[in-house]
């Protein structure tokens, strides 16, 4: 430990679940567990709802899921979707964190909490019943760490924030690109399609299908797709042609392209095309429809084989899909190498994340 850092309860430098005040049945942002990404800096999504309980926040607080698995994936992001002054709600199974002026540095605290110095304590110290275990807090508030000085954190916060800036900015043209891909579908399928196009069922370009438990396999390189997004990684995929993935249980609007090796749990579908040239139609023409608004569940939304291979569909012509195929291509192409950059960036700033936490890494003489 540096001779300037000094062992603190994690208490002495954050607020737990600070007092805030929403109205009973008042409009407000929420951000519901679903819409925390693994690993992920941002809040990318949010409804409006009205208040009727849970964890509430402020622009800045981290927020940290306490139960299991979502502690285990990682289900720890800082908020950024909120105005100066507003106040969000979200999961009662979240834990608020807040930097104290001048005592810490709001992004510091978050890679704290992302940290395994103290991810691991919390995890360990999960309790209750199989499938429904929660972190006690009280082993967070007195956690004790080394610390660095507030001028320090910032610089350590800095050199983290700025890698994951730019894995925001990537994530941010794939969206834009996404929409661009979009709007060419909607012009050439929607807007003007060919009378002489034939009418059929989803089920005619593809066969879906879904995956299987992932918990016996060893860890790999291989993404495992939820209904939330990715998982972990596998030794060995399930499938490896491009497809389309589409919620079985959960967040049913999370529709999802993949050209790339994976594996799906048995919560996602995936699906095999019956057509060259047609998964990306597939995936457009599924995104576009609101699948929420087909759940077949009751407590949790369900979407079926049966919905999906009945949903109606005009099938384009093989020259109309390979001519939509060259348009795509080549943004599905700047895509992937965003998404390879930003893979890159993460497994950087992982590896520095320890070695910064910890001291190892000396940022004291860093200027900003």
């Amino acid at each position: 430990m540096k001779s300037d850092w000094q062992v603190k309860k994690l208490s002495d430098i954050v607020e737990f679940n600070p007092t805030e005040r929403l109205s009973k049945g008042a409009i407000a942002k929420k951000i519901s567990m679903d819409m925390l990404q693994p690993f992920t800096k941002d809040v990318f999504q949010y409804e409006l709802q009205p208040y009727n309980g849970g964890a509430k926040f402020r622009n800045g607080d981290t927020i940290m899921a306490r139960i299991t698995p979502c502690l285990e994936n990682g289900k720890v992001s800082k908020v950024n979707i909120l105005t100066k002054g507003e106040v969000g709600f979200g999961s009662t199974e979240y834990i608020v964190l807040r930097a104290i002026p001048n005592v810490s540095d709001p992004d510091f605290i978050y890679y704290l909490t992302i940290s395994d110095f103290v991810r691991a304590p919390a995890i360990k110290s999960m309790v209750g019943s199989s499938g429904r275990q929660r972190l006690q807090q009280n082993v967070l508030e007195t956690l004790k760490l080394p610390l660095p000085p507030y001028d320090e954190q910032k610089k350590i916060a800095a050199i983290l924030s700025a890698l994951d800036e730019k894995i925001a900015i990537n994530r941010a043209i794939n969206e834009n690109l996404e929409w661009q891909a979009q709007a060419i579908y909607s012009s050439m399928f929607i807007d003007n399609p060919d009378s002489a196009w034939s009418h059929g069922h989803l089920s005619d370009l593809i066969t879906v299908k879904y995956g299987k438990d992932h918990k016996k396999l060893a860890d790999g390189i291989y993404p495992v797709y939820g209904s939330g997004g990715i998982m972990r990684y596998v030794e060995r995929p399930l499938y490896d042609k491009e497809s389309v993935l589409i919620p079985r249980k959960g967040t049913l609007n999370n529709v999802m392209y993949v050209n790339q090796p994976f594996w799906s749990v048995d919560t996602m579908f995936y699906t095999e095309m019956k057509l060259p040239n047609v998964a990306k139609f597939v995936y457009h023409f599924v995104k576009a429809k609101d699948l929420a608004s087909m759940n077949a569940g009751s407590a949790v939304p369900s979407m079926t084989t049966d919905i999906l291979n009945a949903m109606e569909v005009v099938i384009p012509s093989a020259s109309a899909l390979e001519e939509f195929e060259s348009l795509v291509a080549p943004m599905y192409e700047a895509m992937e190498a965003n998404d390879v950059q930003s893979k890159a960036l993460s497994q950087m700033r992982d590896t520095l994340l320890p070695k910064l936490m910890s001291g190892e890494i000396d940022v004291s003489d860093v200027q900003l």
